[in-house]
């Protein structure tokens, strides 16, 4: 896998499966959530620059990461809230 540390708007919204994966596979929870932001950009942005000449398989597929990406963000919320209550602190 390439590196895909760097800004979303630099990568490319082509780039936005390998952003899903390095996301995906991210074991650090601080970079986790920069992960899932910088893959949902791209696929919004893959989405706005496609979704009008995509096939209805691309749109689906899209829209699938979409959700996937949002689902994901929305736990990391969700656990670290949890986290902030057993810990004391907000995280």
């Amino acid at each position: 896998m390439k590196n895909v540390s760097g800004d979303p708007a630099q990568l490319g919204s082509s780039n936005w499966q390998e952003l899903l994966e390095a996301a995906v596979i991210e074991e650090d929870p601080q970079l986790l959530r920069l992960r899932l932001q910088h893959a949902r950009d791209a696929i919004v942005g893959k989405i706005e620059d496609s979704f009008e000449t995509a096939s209805s398989s691309d749109r689906l597929l899209l829209l699938s990461a979409l959700n996937t990406v949002s689902g994901l963000f929305e736990t990391t919320i969700i656990d670290r809230t949890r986290a902030s209550r057993v810990f004391g602190h907000s995280a």
